[in-house]
């Protein structure tokens, strides 16, 4: 009898031991081509990204959600595969890249000295979930266009940007929050070749 309740135990733990646990998802920023007609870049001006800065809840892969008023939390089986600012500057670059408006544009690793000089701070990257059951992806993100030769500011621009989610689970987030990210490509690249044109730094 003694054996068979112990055998019978030790079944259990076994069954608790081999209990699945759900895979982690992760999830990325996917860029859309550009319909850019310019085949030589318009403008003979360098541009640096200097890489975007984040505060400490937003650097790390945790694909993170927002819950009013101020609950932040993290999904358990869902990250994203980089942190968001990583994700952002490698989309804006590719979508500055592929619109030509720079003669050369160089990331914050290298070491040459360029025209101007593109600084971001993120402050937002959520999937904020409402009290009515709705939710959106919600980007806030500021953007400092700096002369590298005066060491003045020419321009800075705060975008904030929310785009409904389809769902309200990680996925809808994702889907949200990537739309959001295409969106604030459109408007900064835009809020850019204003800033050239205005200069008459363009060709």
């Amino acid at each position: 009898m003694i054996q068979t309740t112990a055998l019978i135990f030790l079944v259990f733990i076994l069954a608790g031991c081999t209990t699945s646990i759900p895979p982690i998802t992760n999830y990325t920023l996917m860029s859309q081509n550009t319909s850019s007609t310019h085949t030589s870049a318009q403008t003979s001006y360098s541009l640096k990204l200097s890489g975007t800065k984040a505060p400490y809840s937003l650097s790390s892969k945790s694909l993170l959600y927002l819950k009013d008023p101020q609950e932040i939390g993290a999904y358990l089986y869902s990250q994203w595969n980089d942190t968001p600012s990583a994700m952002i500057d490698r989309y804006i670059a590719t979508a500055l890249d592929e619109t030509q408006l720079f003669s050369t544009l160089l990331s914050k690793s290298s070491t040459l000295q360029s025209d101007l000089l593109l600084e971001s701070s993120l402050s937002s990257f959520y999937h904020r979930i409402h009290e009515d059951k709705t939710s959106d992806g919600y980007l806030d993100i500021t953007y400092v266009l700096i002369d590298q030769k005066s060491k003045k500011m020419v321009a800075h621009k705060r975008f904030v940007i929310t785009v409904l989610s389809p769902t309200l689970d990680a996925q809808g987030g994702v889907t949200a929050l990537n739309k959001a990210t295409q969106e604030l490509s459109n408007q900064s690249i835009t809020w850019l070749t204003i800033i050239m044109k205005e200069n008459k730094w363009t060709k």
